[in-house]
C-alpha cells in the first residue's frame, strides 16, 4: 500500500488476504470507513456505502470514490431501514467505540437475515507486542509495563482489547451466530510493526495538515516495493496464529 505509513500498510496488507478469502454479497456497507483508504485497496469496484462520524475523513473517502453513498452518522443510528445491508465489514474500528454494545445492535438491525458482519479488533495481546514493553517486561519492571499498556491504550483510543472468547461473545449477544474466528499478527510481526511507526511521523504530520498520509506516492514506490519483500521474506505473515495480537471475526445474522 503506497499511500499510507509503514506499520499501517503492512497491517492492513495481512487484513487485505483475509477479506479476499471471503464473499462479499451486496449491498457492502463500510462501518466507521474513515478515509476510506482500506476498500480504495481491497474492492476493485465501488462498495455500496461508508458510514463514519468524522466529517473530514468522509471529504477525503469522497476524493478516493471507493463508496457509491457516504453517510456522515455514529455507528448506533445509521440512517437505513432493516435488514438493508447484506454484508457489512468493520476494519479496526470496534475498539475505538466507547459505547460498543449499541454499535453491535445497529449492525444486527441493519443486517438482512442470513447476512454477513466481518471485522478485526486488538486482542490483549496488541499492546504487549510492543517494543517498550517487551523490554520492561524483560527488567521485570511489570509494574511500569503495566502502566505503559494503559498508557498505550489510551493513546490509540482503545477502549476494548479483549480476548477472543469475549469478543465473540458480544457478536453473539447481539444476535450473531460466529461463522469463523482467529487470530493473526504474530509477536514477531507486530514488533517488527510497532519498530515501523515512529518512521510514520511525518506521514501523521502530513495526514494532519492535508488529509492524506503520503503527498508523492508514485515516489513512495520505489523504496516501498524492496522494502516489502524484504518484509515479505523474514516475516512472513500467516493469517493465523496462535496467540496473535489481532482478532478476525465472521458473524452471520440467523434466518427467522
Amino acid at each position: 500500500m503506497l499511500h499510507a505509513p509503514l506499520a499501517l500498510a503492512f497491517e492492513r496488507a495481512v487484513e487485505c488476504r483475509i477479506y479476499q478469502e471471503l464473499p462479499f454479497p451486496r449491498p457492502i456497507l463500510d462501518l466507521g470507513c474513515g478515509e476510506g483508504l482500506f476498500a480504495h485497496i481491497l474492492f476493485a469496484e465501488k462498495i455500496d456505502a461508508g458510514v463514519d462520524p468524522a466529517a473530514r475523513e468522509l471529504e477525503r473517502a469522497q476524493e478516493l470514490r471507493a463508496y457509491e453513498e457516504l453517510i456522515l452518522c455514529p455507528g448506533d443510528a445509521i440512517p437505513k431501514p432493516d435488514g438493508f445491508y447484506q454484508t457489512v465489514l468493520s476494519n479496526s474500528v470496534l475498539e475505538h467505540i466507547a459505547d460498543l454494545e449499541p454499535v453491535l445492535r445497529e449492525v444486527h438491525r441493519i443486517v438482512a437475515p442470513g447476512g454477513r458482519f466481518y471485522f478485526t479488533v486488538p486482542s490483549p495481546l496488541f499492546c504487549r507486542y510492543t517494543i517498550i514493553n517487551q523490554l520492561l517486561m524483560a527488567m521485570r519492571l511489570n509494574h511500569l509495563a503495566v502502566k505503559f499498556r494503559r498508557r498505550y491504550n489510551i493513546f490509540w483510543k482503545h477502549y476494548h482489547d479483549y480476548p477472543l472468547a469475549e469478543w465473540k461473545e458480544l457478536v453473539q449477544k447481539a444476535g450473531f451466530e460466529i461463522t469463523a474466528s482467529w487470530s493473526y499478527g504474530s509477536k514477531k510481526r507486530s514488533l517488527l510493526n510497532d519498530l515501523l511507526v515512529p518512521f510514520g511521523f511525518f506521514a501523521f504530520l502530513c495526514k494532519r495538515l492535508t488529509n492524506r498520509w503520503i503527498i508523492m506516492p508514485g515516489l513512495r514506490q520505489f523504496y516501498m516495493r524492496p522494502l516489502y519483500r524484504i518484509v515479505r521474506k523474514y516475516f512472513p505473515a500467516s493469517d493465523q496464529v496462535d496467540e496473535g495480537g489481532l482478532i478476525f471475526i465472521a458473524a452471520r445474522k440467523e434466518l427467522p
